[in-house]
């Protein structure tokens, strides 16, 4: 089943400009870190509330620290103002979101909050952005400028991404204490997180309330740091939207998987791209590979696009399949708002079109057990075969959401499961309840077409209200909201967030789709008869 995260989601791009028009006349806000002072921007009544942006919480991984974990920031002298958003990681364009201007320094944080004194304890939210953990940056959708004034300090990171960020080699892996290469994007979320724990009271934020929050690959990432014990202790709470890796399978560092069109194991991969770099085994190929320059890595990553540089099983930041250590009760215990959307896979790339390529995809997705796949989702005939396709990426997404609520419940740890189901007006209608459409509501930023019907506005106030109390309070909640319940095996059911928010029981069809999964997941990839 496959998992990739193509965030593909959103039409339009909006972004909370904190204009010199709207900044207070009075001081512009400052604080004092080990690292320096920080300059930031303030916003009048009836916000007031305060930005800062472009925040170091690492050291540049450029030069030597390519392709290693995260160091300490660097301290400045003076006054360093934080005003203006900084550089994107490298990152190929992407058709779904403008392409940014990037550089390898790019390990900064934003943060958005209403109070700057280290008595206001307010609860954190950390969002980690989607994008395949090949593109995005932290800018990407307005979530601070609107969540903020809700009483959380909210902060958004960058990350490294592609190769930059999940490269895999042999010679990396020897350099390496912990005998260990690749993760290094999930890495900068852990420093992002220590960075946060250290410094938020500063920016009135309560280190012991961090929630992390995703969608898309940020919410599959926010799933493997559950898995992580290097994460342990650093968030208290987690929302994951349209991501999971509880119910699947991730690359491995040196065994290849037959699944989820896992073509190779990590270290081969990383092996493929330094020899498409003209970088072949030798004593001085790591000190070769860091000096080539990014523009030249991305653009030689972009004809061998069957690299996938995505998170391994290392066996130090991800020691295990997250899978199995989700089975076992092994990961974070934090309660989670977890969910997907109802028809996530309408904005994707197109799939297969006829019979053949269809029984191909299956085949490559899950071997012997694509029989099974096929049974579930039938095509007699080529027109069939994109709406039977559709069916089985939208059913992927509710699964994951579905495995995670079922293994926290397993170990008694809170769980909220949720099924968006929001429908647009005009254009948008054909789409449904497609992937990433409910950051529009989160960040109240609907695109300049959009049509608005009735209940929109009410939807999106009770759909904020429901994340920031759970960051708050551990559960979503609240006075004048409709009651949503933990998630609980015996009655299966999850909460339907669309034109009317009620409970529904969990569709039939992941029971069916748990039998083709569940020995794929015992078998490490390999379908039991």
């Amino acid at each position: 089943m496959p998992r990739r995260l193509h965030c593909f989601a959103l039409c339009a791009f909006t972004l909370a400009i904190l204009s010199a028009s709207g900044v207070s006349a009075q001081s512009p806000p400052q604080v004092t870190l080990n690292t320096g002072i920080l300059e930031g921007i303030g916003v009048p009544a009836p916000k007031n509330e305060v930005a800062f942006l472009a925040v170091p919480y690492a050291a540049p991984p450029v030069g030597n620290l390519r392709w290693k974990p995260p160091q300490l920031p660097l301290a400045w002298s003076g006054t360093r103002k934080a005003v203006q958003f900084g550089a994107a990681c490298p990152q190929l364009p992407a058709g779904w979101l403008p392409y940014p201007a990037w550089n390898e320094d790019c390990l900064f944080l934003n943060i958005w909050t209403t109070s700057l004194s280290t008595k206001a304890a307010l609860p954190v939210i950390v969002y980690f952005h989607g994008g395949s953990n090949r593109a995005g940056y932290s800018q990407l959708h307005p979530l601070g400028t609107v969540l903020s004034p809700m009483g959380v300090v909210v902060v958004t990171a960058n990350y490294r991404l592609g190769p930059f960020g999940f490269l895999a080699l042999p010679a990396l892996t020897a350099e390496s204490p912990h005998h260990s290469s690749g993760n290094y994007g999930l890495l900068d979320q852990i420093q992002a997180l220590k960075w946060v724990r250290e410094n938020i009271a500063h920016f009135g934020g309560d280190p012991a309330r961090i929630t992390v929050m995703g969608q898309s690959a940020g919410a599959f990432d926010i799933c493997l740091l559950m898995a992580s014990p290097l994460a342990r202790g650093l968030f208290h709470q987690a929302i994951m939207e349209s991501g999971d890796c509880s119910g699947t399978l991730i690359k491995d560092i040196r065994t290849p998987i037959p699944y989820n069109e896992i073509s190779a194991a990590g270290e081969a991969d990383g092996e493929r791209l330094a020899a498409d770099l003209g970088v072949m085994n030798s004593p001085d190929a790591i000190r070769r590979l860091r000096a080539i320059p990014a523009e030249t890595i991305l653009k030689t990553w972009i004809h061998d696009q069957k690299l996938e540089f995505d998170a391994i099983v290392d066996g130090w930041v991800i020691p295990d399949q997250p899978a199995r250590i989700f089975e076992e009760g092994r990961q974070a215990h934090v309660p989670v708002l977890v969910g997907s959307n109802a028809d996530e896979a309408t904005v994707f790339a197109p799939g297969p079109t006829t019979v053949s390529d269809y029984w191909k995809y299956l085949r490559e997705d899950t071997g012997v057990c694509a029989e099974r796949e096929f049974r579930l989702w039938p095509a007699a005939s080529d027109v069939e075969v994109p709406g039977q396709y559709l069916k089985l990426q939208n059913a992927i997404f509710a699964y994951g959401a579905w495995s995670m609520a079922r293994a926290m419940y397993r170990i008694r740890d809170p769980a909220y499961l949720y099924l968006f189901t929001w429908t647009g007006a005009g254009k948008r209608a054909r789409l449904g309840a497609f992937h990433g459409e409910e950051l529009y509501f989160l960040g109240d930023s609907l695109p300049s077409d959009w049509i608005s019907i009735d209940g929109e506005r009410r939807f999106g106030e009770t759909l904020r209200r429901y994340w920031t109390n759970f960051a708050k309070s551990g559960q979503p909640g609240g006075p004048g909201l409709p009651e949503w319940p933990v998630y609980d095996s015996s009655s299966n059911q999850m909460m339907d967030l669309g034109s009317r928010i009620q409970l529904e029981p969990v569709s039939s069809g992941l029971h069916a789709l748990q039998e083709v999964m569940q020995p794929i997941l015992e078998n490490n990839g390999k379908c039991s008869r």
